[in-house]
């Protein structure tokens, strides 16, 4: 009898863990080519045999490894390759090639010149040649920002994965999951075998501040990204802005406590899981910010835009 009840709670386990772990949703699937590019993951395409992605492919397999090993998780996931004319099908906003993570497993990236990656090329002919040179050195003399929307922010997309995988839909704050992934692109970019993402990364940010060509930003401060996300996301330049202040916020939280901080970022997320504890005013959530990540870290998180629009 002792044998047998092992049994049974060893299948139910078994069980168990087999649904867990395949939390993809395929419906995402339908219509794409099964690529087959990675053994460490699932690859779909709009195209049977897409060219210029086993980069994108690599890095991530490469993210992967970091992110299992500094979450303690062996994730499961499934990333889509999706062309300009077939994005509104598979992504959930446009512009085409704007990675995006939904929250069973999926991440879909542009393929081919995507027309994000287009329209911000179109934008560098405005700028003087001189100002474009440190864009070169990273992104080729024809600067392909595909090298970054594709590549640096698919690290960013995948580190979501791993925040959803355990938080599923529920959040506290959208600007905590944002902070969240540029954390993530910043460490997992570092511990690639090659600078050259990073590089890619940190040069094109540190470009969009350094020219602050946003135009007009109807808004800046945190409580608006949390109340107009959409219509912010819609609007690309604002959008942007609010990514470039929390990339910078993420550079230096990041050189200060490594990837340690990383880890515990993802576990205040799941702790702060508002279908556990309710939904927190601000007060309690900077309270448990502090109880957390100290005084030095909390000060900081800090935002600096509190109440005033900028207008460029």
């Amino acid at each position: 009898m002792k044998l047998s009840l092992i049994s049974i709670l060893l299948l139910l386990m078994h069980s168990c863990k087999q649904d867990h772990s395949d939390w993809i949703d395929r419906s995402k699937h339908q219509g794409l080519y099964n690529i087959g590019y990675s053994e460490l993951f699932e690859t779909y395409a709009t195209q049977e045999n897409p060219k210029n992605i086993k980069g994108t492919v690599k890095n991530l397999e490469q993210a992967k490894l970091y992110y299992d090993k500094i979450f303690s998780e062996d994730l499961a996931f499934a990333v889509l390759f999706v062309d300009n004319k077939n994005w509104d099908d598979y992504a959930f906003s446009p512009p085409p090639g704007m990675p995006q993570a939904y929250y069973e497993g999926n991440i879909v990236l542009g393929l081919g010149k995507s027309a994000i990656a287009k329209r911000a090329e179109q934008g560098l002919k405005e700028i003087p040649k001189a100002s474009l040179e440190a864009l070169k050195v990273h992104f080729g003399n024809n600067i392909d920002l595909d090298l970054f929307y594709r590549d640096a922010l698919s690290l960013h997309e995948l580190a979501h994965l791993y925040q959803f995988y355990r938080t599923g839909r529920n959040f506290q704050r959208r600007w905590l999951n944002e902070l969240f992934g540029n954390l993530c692109q910043i460490g997992a970019s570092k511990n690639l075998t090659t600078p050259a993402v990073f590089n890619q990364m940190d040069a094109y940010q540190m470009f969009l501040i350094k020219a602050d060509r946003w135009g007009e930003i109807n808004h800046t401060t945190l409580m608006e990204f949390e109340e107009h996300y959409f219509d912010i996301m819609k609007k690309g330049r604002n959008y942007g802005w609010y990514q470039t202040q929390f990339y910078e916020k993420a550079k230096a939280l990041y050189a200060k406590f490594g990837d340690d901080f990383i880890d515990s970022f993802r576990d205040f997320l799941i702790e702060t899981n508002p279908e556990e504890i309710g939904n927190l005013d601000e007060g309690q959530l900077q309270k448990l910010i502090r109880q957390k990540f100290g005084p030095e870290a909390s000060e900081m998180l800090k935002w600096k835009y509190q109440t005033q629009v900028v207008q460029k």
